[in-house]
């Protein structure tokens, strides 16, 4: 039954695309042949490529080798050090924005050459870029903390921060207005 129903909404919302489409001068036909997936793929490509994606990519890595070097060294210490509010809360946003940072360079960068190409004011590309400075400037200042608890691993946290470094410059190259960019909710006064 609801399989249905959704096939009827999705029927609905083609419809109204189509509709719009016309209103607005647009060849809904032609759209559909068009190579707008080889575009889209030659964009996908071009941003998983860019510099700082693959830094941050090499970034996500780098913590990944840590932590499990981590638990693989000494399981047990693992287990008491995460009884340390500090060491948790550090691991907790070390590992939150691991990843986050890969994706939310492509998302700033795709969102760019969207704006740019349909001659938008660059808001979602600043609001991204925004949204990865500060993970990066939380991320460092975690950091921070196992590299003054982990003077064993000081080589490897000094890399990983060089790496968090690196990126935060390519975002303000990238970006330059993000530092200025004012999130609503988030950075009003």
């Amino acid at each position: 039954m609801w399989v249905k129903s959704l096939s009827m909404i999705f029927e609905a919302t083609l419809d109204m695309l189509k509709e719009h489409a016309e209103k607005s001068g647009i060849d809904f036909e032609a759209l559909q042949k068009s190579d707008f997936r080889d575009e889209y793929e030659q964009r996908k490509y071009s941003i998983r490529n860019d510099s700082g994606v693959i830094l941050a990519k090499q970034y996500g890595k780098m913590v990944k080798q840590w932590v499990d070097s981590l638990k693989e060294k000494d399981a047990v210490g693992m287990e008491i050090r995460l009884q340390n509010e500090m060491f948790r809360d550090c691991l907790e946003v070390i590992q939150w924005y691991q990843y986050l940072v890969e994706v939310k360079f492509a998302r700033a960068l795709m969102s760019q050459k969207d704006e740019e190409e349909y001659q938008l004011e660059p808001y979602d590309s600043l609001g991204n870029a925004k949204l990865l400075l500060v993970s990066i400037e939380r991320t460092i200042g975690a950091w921070g903390y196992m590299y003054q608890n982990f003077t064993e691993d000081e080589d490897k946290i000094l890399e990983i921060l060089v790496c968090l470094q690196k990126l935060r410059k390519g975002v303000e190259q990238a970006f330059p207005q993000a530092q200025a960019f004012v999130r609503i909710g988030l950075d009003e006064g």
